[in-house]
């Protein structure tokens, strides 16, 4: 919750949800990939490897990765070495 009371994760959330009907932690290691990084995701199982697959052979669009952008600059804990925390 923000300030206001309102929820600054709800639009991120429906992104999650959003065009390419991906679930968030799919978006999450897409969006690295978009950012020029290479995620190492941890994985125990098969279906943890075929979920993190399905984050390849699709992107975000540049206003989706701007929103996504905009959204870690407002974390109000800065974390090290956050690459997606560059402004």
């Amino acid at each position: 919750m923000d300030a206001e009371g309102g929820d600054r994760g709800a639009g991120l959330r429906a992104r999650g949800r959003g065009p390419h009907r991906e679930p968030v932690q799919k978006v999450a290691i897409n969006w690295c990939v978009c950012k020029g990084a290479i995620p190492i995701p941890g994985v125990k199982t098969v279906r943890h490897v075929e979920d993190n697959l399905g984050a390849l052979g699709w992107r975000l669009s540049p206003d989706e990765i701007s929103e996504l952008e905009a959204a870690a600059m407002e974390c109000p804990k800065k974390m090290v070495q956050n690459i997606f925390q560059t402004a």
